[in-house]
């Protein structure tokens, strides 16, 4: 299998040193991003996902040559007879030095990516990821990365410092002509991470026992039976299996060899929280009912709201509830006549007051460390809510008003915590907003409302994917990461603990357009 992304080397902890390794073609209206499923029903309805189709290009234009009008400017009409003419004598002419290099008064000079561009060039391939420049030289600022093999269109080629051609690319940026190649094909970009229709994620994953040895290739299997040890907490991403004999082999993102036995296969989680339309069509007073004590365990619902009334039945984990009154000390909320739940089993969407300098229509995003909820809006407006799972005691996310300013498709995890050193491999959907610290898919756990990452914010596959997709800097296609930038900003994410006033109820999910304290 080809590798298409560059790997970024980053981690959750402002320890970690990162390695090294943003608006689509067309604009996709970013409601109908989220807006992928019909609205789930309070009390367990559960909610389909919906594929969006991706944007098609438009093909390039294609050029014709005009032969009749060529015919036409050129012609010279029927031949004149020669008449006799006064013959003139001519001056002699300065005398000229031979072997001097005339070309450069007579010839052109080359035009920038000629070489590049020939009569049948429908596109440009990239012939390896490379970063796209914000001016034509080495030492602009990058503005993300052109994936492998993605072909693309162009808009002006440019002499420029570093190289023979800069060459400027839709939607943005420059690339070095050394970097692209001609070809006949019309352009092509995809979505990145690419994902098939029935995948949560683009591939599978698996745990790395300690026990597990690992080889850097086949001849070394041979070579040395006992391999390398595992250093650590390892999470590797597989494509290829392998047998040898008796033995059966995954081939890792990275190029290494693992014993299949001491592997550990992920199931991603297929939770998803609520699009548009399921905001829309619920109460304005929403929550998930989840015991904040066992969490996997099902909330008990009670006639009335206190303890000692009457067992009703219970609520599966992170069902949704509508929430219809509160009893005089808050802790008991009504769901339904005669249905309470204490409040302490419930997270609810807890409104704040919106950004001091919001604009109409800005995309950004809430996060409530307390209920462990995340809000995207659109202005005022929600469009999208759902369980995360935060930074855990020791490891806490940092609250505040930041910016993303960079998203890759994948990213390589790695960090220290004492001893002990974790690397989590080609983690998708990365939306970093201050540091190290990222919003990002979780496909090695279903704790969604737990607070239990290393101090980055963790979502459902399908919830990493539509706010990668709705939020900004834009990613292009084709493109494996962006940074956002004056022109092209990140979205804004504000990260809270609770309301500020302790003991309050509820409040509808909408924000209310007050200043910040």
């Amino acid at each position: 299998m080809r590798r298409w992304l560059p790997l970024l080397w980053l981690a959750c902890t402002p320890s970690v040193e990162p390695r090294a390794g943003a608006a689509r073609a067309e604009a996709v209206d970013a409601g109908a991003l989220l807006a992928e499923s019909p609205p789930p029903q309070p009390v367990g309805v559960s909610v389909p996902e919906v594929a969006v189709p991706l944007p098609v290009l438009a093909d390039p234009p294609v050029l014709e040559a005009d032969l009749g009008a060529f015919a036409e400017e050129f012609d010279e009409g029927p031949e004149e007879e020669e008449s006799e003419s006064e013959e003139l004598e001519l001056e002699p002419g300065p005398e000229i030095e031979l072997g001097l290099d005339l070309r450069n008064d007579f010839e052109e000079e080359p035009a920038p990516g000629e070489n590049l561009f020939k009569l049948d060039t429908r596109s440009l391939r990239a012939k390896r990821s490379i970063a796209v420049r914000a001016e034509p030289r080495q030492e602009a600022a990058s503005l993300g990365t052109l994936a492998q093999d993605m072909r693309v269109r162009w808009k002006q080629a440019v002499k420029g410092p570093g190289c023979t051609a800069w060459v400027e690319i839709e939607p943005r940026g420059w690339i070095c002509e050394r970097y692209l190649e001609s070809n006949w094909r019309e352009p092509r970009t995809r979505e990145l991470p690419l994902l098939l229709p029935e995948e949560l994620t683009p591939g599978v994953y698996a745990h790395v026992s300690r026990r597990a040895r690992v080889y850097e290739s086949l001849a070394e299997i041979r070579r040395r039976p006992r391999g390398r040890r595992v250093k650590g907490s390892v999470t590797v991403k597989l494509v290829s299996e392998v047998r040898r004999g008796r033995r059966h082999f995954w081939r890792t993102s990275d190029g290494k060899y693992i014993d299949a036995r001491f592997l550990r296969l992920y199931t991603p989680s297929e939770f998803v929280g609520l699009d548009r339309a399921a905001l829309e069509a619920l109460s304005p007073l929403v929550a998930w009912a989840q015991s904040r004590a066992t969490p996997r365990e099902p909330v008990e619902v009670r006639t009335g709201p206190d303890a000692a009334s009457g067992r009703v039945g219970v609520l599966a984990p992170r069902t949704v509830v509508a929430l219809q009154a509160f009893s005089e000390d808050g802790q008991w909320a009504r769901i339904a006549p005669e249905q309470w739940v204490t409040a302490v089993d419930l997270h609810p969407l807890r409104a704040a007051p919106a950004l001091p300098d919001l604009l109409p229509g800005e995309r950004w995003l809430d996060v409530d460390l307390k209920e462990q909820v995340l809000v995207a809006y659109e202005g005022v407006t929600p469009v999208h809510a759902t369980l995360i799972s935060s930074g855990k005691p020791l490891h806490e996310t940092p609250t505040g008003i930041f910016r993303i300013w960079l998203k890759s498709a994948e990213a390589d995890m790695t960090g220290a915590e004492g001893r002990s050193r974790y690397r989590v491999a080609t983690v998708p959907w990365t939306m970093f907003f201050e540091g190290n610290f990222a919003l990002h898919t979780a496909y090695w756990h279903d704790r969604w409302g737990e607070p239990v990452s290393h101090g980055c914010i963790n979502l459902s596959p399908r919830d990493a994917r539509a706010l990668y997709r709705w939020s900004g800097p834009e990613v292009p296609l084709g493109w494996s990461m962006a940074y956002g930038t004056a022109d092209v900003l990140g979205s804004r994410i504000r990260v809270r603990h609770g309301l500020e006033a302790e003991g309050e109820v509820p409040l509808p999910v909408a924000v209310s357009t007050a200043p910040l304290p």
